[in-house]
């Protein structure tokens, strides 16, 4: 079965990929990363193609052994050394990409990651896994930056004086486990782009000061370090850009609306909660004095006339007025004789 294409087309794509797969050795690399417990060689097809099948390879000198197969209709295929040790985490249509969960230092080699496609034929990724010691130093000329937005384009230039002729010009992507080449000119003018920027690359290496790329359809992935290494006959010269996302005008003005509304909303609710706060504190503070007036009220005892000698102010004006009378008089009054 030819899966709906050309079974000549077919045939083809199937002895372009035994070529690729017999001449890995001495290859291009298009990535180096370091050896991890748990890590990820990405192998993502770009285009929209058809893909017909996916095998994973790895090389140790001239020993070759293989890893995995994904096919759309059978399914995937894990040889069994490999079985428990490594998975696809992502089996869509462009995600080949294979991950370790338990890698050894018998991991330690040159991963070949072959998509066989139609129309386009056999697209290929060489990836090297090397020791965990072995380090990616950066330049120390590492302060340029460059500005991108994302989905546009970012230009870097490298200018080198070497003392010399200039017999080599590498630059590469820059990432936390290793790194990416994106472009390797020789002297001759010969370009061998990384198997991630083919498409999407332009470079301009033929002249003996400087070199300059451009790489376009900026992606999150690339919002990172970049480092250009210029190779001479007896100096290397090297230096290293950081992409910084840059963002439009009018998302701008946005942004700093947004954060500012956003401070606003902030503090009022803080104002509201700390004057709810307060208004309670001090209704408790008022019902605990009510409380307290109220208690001291009740256990007051009650007066006892036949204790206390208590009089009132009424009484008192009374015994004044009484006693201001003087001694009794006599009183006389008109009475009428009844006859």
């Amino acid at each position: 079965m030819c899966f709906e294409m050309d079974c000549t087309a077919f045939l083809i794509a199937v002895l372009q990929l035994c070529r690729i797969l017999a001449n890995v050795k001495g290859r291009f690399v298009d990535s180096t990363i370091k050896l991890s417990e748990k890590m990820k060689l990405e192998c993502i097809y770009p285009k929209k193609a058809v893909i017909i099948q996916t095998s994973w390879e790895k090389h140790n000198g001239s020993h070759k052994e293989n890893i995995a197969v994904l096919h759309p209709i059978y399914g995937i295929h894990i040889e069994d050394k490999y079985r428990g040790r490594i998975y696809f985490e992502n089996t869509s249509r462009e995600d080949q990409s294979l991950s370790f969960n338990k890698s050894t230092l018998e991991d330690i080699g040159l991963y070949l990651c072959a998509i066989v496609t139609y129309p386009d034929g056999v697209c290929e990724k060489v990836i090297k896994v090397v020791h965990p010691a072995d380090a990616f130093e950066i330049s120390e000329r590492q302060n340029n930056p460059v500005f991108a937005k994302p989905g546009g384009s970012v230009t870097f230039t490298c200018p080198y004086d070497i003392g010399g002729s200039v017999q080599q010009v590498k630059w590469e992507r820059i990432k936390a486990n290793g790194t990416d080449t994106i472009v390797l000119c020789n002297s001759l003018g010969r370009k061998s782009f990384g198997s991630d920027f083919r498409k999407r690359a332009l470079v301009d290496c033929s002249g003996q000061a400087s070199s300059t790329i451009v790489i376009q359809n900026v992606t999150a992935s690339d919002f990172t370090t970049y480092r250009c290494v210029a190779t001479g006959r007896n100096k290397t010269f090297e230096m290293s850009f950081t992409v910084v996302a840059t963002w439009d005008q009018k998302w701008l003005i946005i942004y700093i609306a947004g954060g500012t509304s956003a401070a606003v909303l902030v503090f009022l609710l803080i104002f509201c909660i700390t004057t709810a706060y307060r208004k309670k504190k001090k209704r408790k503070r008022i019902t605990e004095a009510l409380f307290n007036a109220l208690y001291s009220t009740q256990a007051e005892p009650v007066n006892n006339y036949a204790e206390h000698n208590y009089h009132t102010t009424w009484d008192t004006e009374r015994r004044k007025e009484d006693s201001s009378l003087g001694p009794a008089q006599e009183i006389y009054m008109n009475c009428v004789n009844p006859r």
